[in-house]
């Protein structure tokens, strides 16, 4: 008696998990070719350029019409690459938005030695990866600017919401990256 009470209010309530409908076919097909266009420009474009991270937008857009649908019935590791790839295409499109770039506009009329010292993924030193390590470490140290003096200028001239907004996706951008052990604050793991 018990087991069918239970299983009518598993039924009623919802189990808990998500049923979902994977992609199969065509379909199927072109969304991981979108996949694959994102990924392949993820290692080419600089998101602070628009004429080229703009090239990313069109596939950006159909992958989110069928993300969800890919992860469907697929293991753990896909998942994380697909999120990860979703992850990417909003801070391209941040980068984008009007409010971003006029907040950008702002901290270059102004000549921050902040914003200009600020460089969170350094370049690898070829040939020299103790040096590359070093140099990761120190900007690690100092993501977010040296004694975080990104938040107060962004914060002070482009306000609060741009700046949480920044400091969210740079966090998850540091995820895709993997550069730095960082808590949620943007400070490092202890």
């Amino acid at each position: 008696m018990w087991t069918v009470i239970i299983f009518l209010i598993r039924f009623i309530l919802g189990s808990g998990a998500e049923k979902c409908t994977s992609l199969v076919g065509p379909r199927a097909y072109k969304c991981i070719q979108h996949l694959n266009e994102i990924r392949e420009l993820s290692y080419s474009i600089e998101i602070y350029d628009k004429d080229s991270n703009s090239k990313i937008n069109k596939p950006c857009s159909d992958f989110k019409k069928c993300h969800e649908q890919l992860k469907c019935g697929v293991e753990d590791g896909v998942v994380k690459i697909i999120e990860k790839l979703i992850s990417f295409c909003d801070i391209v499109e941040f980068h984008q938005s009007e409010a971003f770039e006029d907040c950008d506009l702002k901290l270059a009329e102004k000549n921050s030695t902040c914003v200009g010292e600020w460089n969170p993924f350094p370049d690898p030193v070829p040939g020299d990866e103790k040096k590359t390590e070093e140099m990761q470490k120190e900007a690690c140290k100092n993501f977010f600017g040296k004694d975080r003096c990104l938040e107060k200028e962004l914060t002070e001239n482009c306000g609060a919401k741009i700046w949480i907004q920044f400091k969210k996706y740079y966090l998850t951008l540091n995820e895709i990256n993997e550069a730095c052990e960082l808590d949620e604050t943007g400070n490092i793991r202890s």
